[in-house]
């Protein structure tokens, strides 16, 4: 079990999207240049299954991201 409040509430994502903009924004141009590259060289081309891997890493991140942010949050308001 994860230490910390049991039944604390996190708050929500877009809440937290809101506190950090610009890593989730760079994550989504991340994410759109790899699924462009994919869409425009086809399943032929080494690029394509290349794209795999930064879409699937900026997914990680994200994720990593979120659950850093939501932690802070729920830290912060521990002060309160």
């Amino acid at each position: 079990m994860r230490s910390g409040r049991h039944g604390a509430a996190r708050p929500p994502v877009g809440v937290l999207i809101q506190q950090d903009r610009v890593d989730f924004a760079l994550f989504a141009l991340i994410f759109v240049v790899a699924l462009a590259s994919m869409v425009f060289t086809g399943p032929g081309s080494i690029v394509f299954w290349l794209a795999f891997l930064p879409m699937i890493a900026t997914g990680v991140l994200a994720f990593r991201r979120i659950e850093h942010l939501s932690r802070q949050e729920l830290r912060d308001s521990d002060f309160l």
